[in-house]
């Protein structure tokens, strides 16, 4: 990326968020995440694997993430339908009827994954054909555009690994009230709130409904292994997944 994409990159790498991009997997099995879910026990926030207890902490999710544990959090409420659609209208510069059709297709203040890689995409292509604003006018269109390309982007980052919801197909809107103020970005604890996320999704996925389970599967994935190399020799490692697989 070159200087002239330093509009973009100063702002998303500011909020300790981009080890984000390069820490997925592109597919998470079925039997992994059932087989894991079964051994969840909501009242210990553990695990219980045949070789003990384990769990995840804010010290793992710093560590192989990378992004903060410390720093301000969001509140556990939910959108209205009505406030989404200003969000969706006010950052990322949806039409009201856009928006509005969006969220009643949801079914509440959430937007498509693909609906919101389509405005994310539509933006940037907008902020790459402004030309170098010459008045007032021209300058806060090219600020708007810009800032809601950023938002769409985080907004989509954060949908997909973090706060990634059922089946990823949706992201819920309230993830942009901590993109209100883009100097406020470093502040929030957003490694903490992915975790308390993940617990959350996985408190609640039943056995009839582990394939629609939220939370970053990715850093699942990982914690579990980690934690097994750790637990024991590498002659049983192999041993053990196959074990808790089946």
């Amino acid at each position: 990326m070159g200087e002239q994409n330093n509009w973009f990159w100063d702002e998303v790498n500011a909020p300790g968020l981009t080890p984000l991009l390069n820490s997925g997997y592109e597919s998470i099995t079925h039997e992994f995440v059932c087989a894991l879910s079964k051994r969840w026990q909501q009242e210990t926030v553990n695990f219980h694997l045949p070789v003990g207890e384990v769990t995840i902490t804010l010290d793992n999710v710093a560590c192989l993430l990378g992004t903060p544990i410390t720093g301000r959090l969001l509140p556990d409420e939910e959108l209205t339908r009505e406030e989404g659609i200003q969000m969706m209208q006010m950052d990322l510069l949806f039409t009201e009827e856009a928006a509005a059709k969006e969220v009643a297709r949801q079914g509440a203040a959430h937007v498509s994954f693909g609906k919101l890689k389509r405005r994310y995409e539509e933006l940037l292509n907008r902020c790459n054909q402004l030309l170098e604003p010459d008045t007032k006018e021209e300058y806060e269109e090219q600020g708007q555009v810009r800032l809601a390309c950023i938002k769409a982007f985080l907004s989509l980052l954060l949908g997909w690994t973090l706060f990634a919801g059922n089946n990823s197909s949706n992201i819920n809107l309230m993830w942009l009230l901590a993109l209100q103020d883009m100097d406020e970005l470093g502040n929030w604890a957003w490694g903490t709130m992915g975790l308390a996320f993940l617990y959350e999704k996985l408190s609640l996925t039943s056995d009839s409904y582990v394939a629609l389970c939220g939370g970053y599967m990715s850093l699942l994935m990982v914690i579990i292994v980690f934690l097994l190399f750790y637990l024991l020799d590498r002659k049983c490692i192999v041993v053990c997944i196959i074990f808790v697989l089946i």
